[in-house]
């Protein structure tokens, strides 16, 4: 790891801190559905996965969830981030590496995966696929919460790229 992309990968971690904190303190979107959120802290993870690859984009990934969930007081809520996010994560890196050069639609499956994962947790923790049925309305949400955060990560990233990538040429 050479020292500027351990630079640059502590920093969007800071950045996935904070907006994730910020987003915490935030009422739910739907109150029917308390923990339905965003996933603001995501778009920084997205931007790492783009701009640094894989294993600095699961650091902070990893990093992101069980910081937050240690200071949300609510300690379970990292076996629910993880099991979102990492599920998340293989298939935005998977399809990343296909080729896929739609953000935001790679943001969307993954935030559709991202639920699927939780839901997949949830079912582990209750012993029971009851809570399956909540899938249609988070899957619903998460594929738009995860467009989103793509087209932000989509106008990050062409803003902050594209003028150093300009000045070499």
């Amino acid at each position: 790891m050479t020292a500027k992309k351990a630079a640059q990968t502590a920093v969007l971690l800071a950045v996935a801190l904070i907006l994730g904190f910020l987003e915490n303190l935030l009422p739910p979107v739907f109150p029917m559905l308390p923990y339905a959120k965003i996933g603001l802290g995501n778009a920084a993870v997205l931007l790492a996965l783009i701009w640094l690859g894989v294993p600095y984009a699961a650091v902070i990934l990893v990093l992101k969830c069980v910081v937050i969930g240690l200071f949300s007081g609510a300690p379970t809520m990292i076996l629910y981030s993880l099991g979102g996010g990492v599920l998340s994560f293989l298939v935005m890196a998977g399809l990343l590496k296909l080729g896929a050069n739609g953000v935001p639609a790679v943001s969307a499956a993954g935030g559709v995966m991202h639920n699927v994962g939780q839901i997949l947790v949830a079912i582990a923790f209750t012993g029971t696929a009851g809570v399956a049925v909540l899938l249609v309305y988070l899957a619903l949400f998460g594929l738009v919460a995860g467009a989103v955060i793509g087209v932000i990560v989509y106008f990050v990233d062409k803003g902050v790229r594209r003028p150093k990538e300009s000045q070499n040429a």
